[in-house]
């Protein structure tokens, strides 16, 4: 049924891990979608003349999505709410920043916010791909180098009874057996890696709550866990309060847009204290989670009948900052994979010199 005020429909607050891996919409589509509704609304076009626009474009899946939204939102739904009923296609956090933008009377301006996050994402993953792609391949070429020492390794013989066969790499695998254990013990460590890292980001087990207070003061790491969430949190309340949006409701759609489940665990203490009555900067100040300098700009803000205009420009700091920090983290990776090969080749040299070593000492005289 449609939505009205007093019964909304419910979201589905989670799809399966396959739809969101494999069944979302890919950053550059988020980008042009973002960017063109976003330059259409501003200039007074329909909505739903612009979903149908873009209904006529890009793959199957993103015509099929962009068509399904206007036909919900002729059926009485909300923006937001027909986004968020396309089975996972458009990422949470874009349908709760849209949410945030029409309780705010500014759908136009979160969408213009959002198409320059997607495409700043957009961008650092490009380079973070150039920065990665030499390192990977010296990668690749090192472990097929050690791969043809083990294959090696199947072809020497024993000198005589009770003798074992030299062995170059000094780990015992030989042969096509031993290439095949070697890379089931590679896919293995890399499963092992890409759960953690997958875990991590979609919060598995409430992780947020033990990692994020441990890796936020940590370079390279750390800003990118705050920068990118402390702005979308200020340019939302700054939207919400500009447009005279209930404090409490504000401050529920801005913490919610940061898609950060630490800083979101402290929204009830949060509206708690505007219940109370205190201020918004007192409020965001008693979980102890979020950063001094957005309270502080808050205070003055509140100080001086500015709030939402400082918390704007707070946005476009923070902005900045994560465009660095995820930058940073592109170079950290690449020499991370640098580090990986060179304690590899290291590695294998030392193996091989034990071993040639070991040949000289049984050769000596007793």
């Amino acid at each position: 049924m449609p939505s009205d005020s007093k019964n909304p429909p419910k979201l589905p607050e989670t799809d399966s891990m396959f739809k969101r891996t494999f069944g979302s919409a890919s950053l550059g589509q988020l980008y042009h979608f973002c960017n063109r509704l976003s330059t259409g609304l501003r200039a007074g076009v329909d909505p739903l003349r612009l979903l149908e626009s873009e209904s006529k474009v890009g793959s199957v899946k993103y015509k099929d999505a962009a068509k399904d939204t206007a036909d919900k939102i002729r059926l009485g739904y909300s923006f937001s709410e027909s986004m968020g009923l396309q089975r996972g296609f458009f990422p949470p956090l874009l349908v709760k920043m849209i949410a945030a933008g029409e309780e705010s009377g500014q759908v136009d301006r979160v969408l213009g916010y959002m198409s320059d996050y997607y495409l700043d994402l957009k961008r650092t993953r490009q380079d973070f791909i150039s920065q990665i792609t030499a390192p990977v391949i010296q990668l690749l070429l090192a472990i097929a180098i050690i791969c043809g020492m083990i294959f090696i390794n199947g072809f020497f013989q024993a000198g005589g009874p009770g003798e074992k066969p030299f062995d170059i790499t000094g780990v015992g695998l030989r042969g096509g057996k031993g290439v095949l254990i070697f890379l089931s013990i590679l896919m293995l460590i890399a499963v092992v890696l890409g759960t953690f890292f997958v875990g991590v980001w979609k919060n598995w087990f409430n992780c947020h709550q033990t990692l994020v207070p441990l890796v936020r003061n940590v370079p390279v790491i750390g800003p990118v866990f705050t920068n990118t969430a402390m702005s979308r949190l200020s340019m939302t309340l700054s939207m919400m309060l500009g447009a005279g949006v209930e404090a409490r409701r504000s401050v529920r759609d801005a913490v919610l847009s940061t898609g950060n489940h630490y800083y979101i665990a402290g929204l009830p203490d949060i509206e708690s204290g505007i219940e109370q009555g205190k201020a918004l900067s007192e409020s965001f100040a008693i979980p102890n989670r979020l950063p001094e300098d957005f309270i502080q700009t808050l205070e003055v803000g509140e100080l001086s009948g500015a709030d939402s205009e400082s918390l704007e420009r707070l946005a476009v700091q923070y902005r900045e900052k994560a465009q660095v920090s995820l930058k940073q983290l592109a170079v950290a990776a690449g020499f991370l994979i640098w580090f990986m090969i060179a304690a590899m080749i290291i590695t294998v040299i030392f193996m091989v010199f034990l071993q040639y070593l070991a040949i000289l000492t049984g050769n000596l005289p007793k």
